[in-house]
């Protein structure tokens, strides 16, 4: 699977009011916002899919990666404009059918997808269970979920600080324990499971979950 690199997000306009893509740019924090996303994608391995599908695609920067080991690649936003990814993608050789929605109202069939992508969205879900029963609905027996998000606390939003990002307690509502413990009731189990901290024993700053369909 081909990661996040300052080469392959080279010209990715930002795209909505939610996009972080301008970090991903930076030296060190930049490292870290690539760095978060890379950990879910190693988790995932050489494998190809059939039909994938990811929640919250932004610039298109995930969707570049996934490209190359998918078949059929969609994906779902709340806020990006999908002509502009479109654009992006096609510039690289790459195909991606994209909409404009809500991963509480999914516009797809059941079980339509071997596998869904969502980075950093569920931390900003008051609805989450929903969120998570709606994805479990368009995955396939025996699909695969791959979710990261980030720690929500007081030293996260000290840190969103520092690089200036501020307001982020509007933002991030809901905890990685909070998502995490409805899981099995949403119809996943956790094949793997991976943290991305600082040296240390600081907490960890990042959580992705490699989810299986029950």
């Amino acid at each position: 699977m081909p990661l996040l690199t300052t080469e392959s997000i080279r010209g990715l306009p930002r795209n909505g009011e939610t996009d972080p893509i301008e970090y991903y740019r930076r030296p060190l924090v930049g490292y870290l916002f690539r760095e978060r996303i890379n950990m879910g994608l190693r988790m995932l391995g050489d494998r190809r899919w059939p039909r994938a599908l990811e929640v919250g695609y932004g610039a298109g920067a995930v969707l570049a990666s996934l490209a190359p080991a998918v078949d059929e690649l969609e994906g779902i936003d709340l806020d990006a404009d999908p002509t502009i990814v479109t654009r992006a993608l096609a510039e690289r050789g790459m195909r991606a059918e994209l909409r404009k929605g809500s991963v509480y109202e999914l516009p797809y069939e059941d079980a339509r997808f071997d596998l869904v992508v969502s980075f950093s969205v569920f931390e900003h879900l008051h609805e989450y269970e929903r969120g998570l029963r709606e994805v479990r609905r368009v995955l396939r027996a025996n699909g695969t979920f791959l979710l990261g998000m980030p720690a929500v606390s007081r030293a996260m939003t000290k840190l969103f600080e520092a690089i200036g990002y501020n307001g982020i307690d509007d933002h991030h509502v809901t905890t990685p324990a909070d998502v995490r413990r409805r899981f099995a009731q949403a119809g996943f189990t956790i094949e793997r499971a991976k943290n991305l901290g600082l040296p240390g024993r600081m907490p960890a700053l990042y959580y992705t979950w490699l989810l299986r369909t029950l």
